[in-house]
């Protein structure tokens, strides 16, 4: 995927090529972190609640981390848009990402509009590819960014649009503690940028949405 760099990892002295590729060892380096990171805050790593905590948390990061594991392209499949030359809305796909900053989560909303030109995305590979970009570290402004290339690039739609609205747990749960504050990105191109009737019906489209 080009993500993982040939590099070594200090404590272990093991490549991380190596590491990756090598289900176990990445497996047992995890753990071993974990169990350590338990210990450093004194917690007795040998009780029976916690026993099985290293091998969760190992688990836990293989899910949410395994976009790293696969590539969007592979998701795209299109279909001739039979003539159909006006905007189609996909919205309100939910999606939770770790930022790379603190590793902690952020989620919510990203609502997708795009005009095409002669090929359409089947809707399953939105929900898809949002799945596999925020599977990975992120912040939303690359996220955003992401989606936005990817489908400029594989759709080449005669107007995009992107916007994500998330919620952000580095800022409810620890520095600032502001609970309910949303972040909103947005991205928009070619017609969806210049032509604001089009911009218009695209916002109404959220809207209509969150209100129901």
């Amino acid at each position: 995927m080009g993500v993982l760099h040939n590099t070594k990892c200090r404590p272990c002295k093991i490549k991380t090529q190596y590491m990756i590729n090598n289900k176990s060892i990445r497996k047992e380096i995890i753990t071993n972190f974990v169990s350590q990171l338990l210990s450093i805050f004194n917690e007795d790593i040998s009780r029976d609640d916690l026993k099985e905590t290293p091998q969760r948390v190992f688990r836990m990061y293989k899910e949410l981390l395994s976009g790293y594991f696969q590539n969007p392209k592979d998701v795209f499949k299109t279909f001739k848009s039979n003539g159909y030359k006006d905007l189609i809305s996909i919205t309100n796909i939910r999606f939770y990402s770790l930022c790379e900053h603190h590793m902690i989560p952020f989620f919510g909303s990203v609502h997708i509009g795009y005009v095409p030109n002669g090929r359409v995305l089947g809707l399953s590979k939105f929900v898809r590819l949002i799945e596999i970009l925020s599977h990975r570290l992120q912040t939303q402004e690359n996220l955003t960014n992401q989606i936005a290339d990817i489908l400029e690039e594989n759709l080449k739609p005669r107007g995009l649009a992107v916007i994500v609205e998330a919620e952000h747990l580095c800022i409810s749960m620890r520095g600032v503690r502001k609970v309910n504050c949303i972040t909103k990105t947005t991205i928009l191109k070619g017609l969806l940028k210049k032509n604001s009737k089009l911009t218009d019906q695209f916002y109404r489209e959220i809207n209509n949405q969150k209100d129901k």
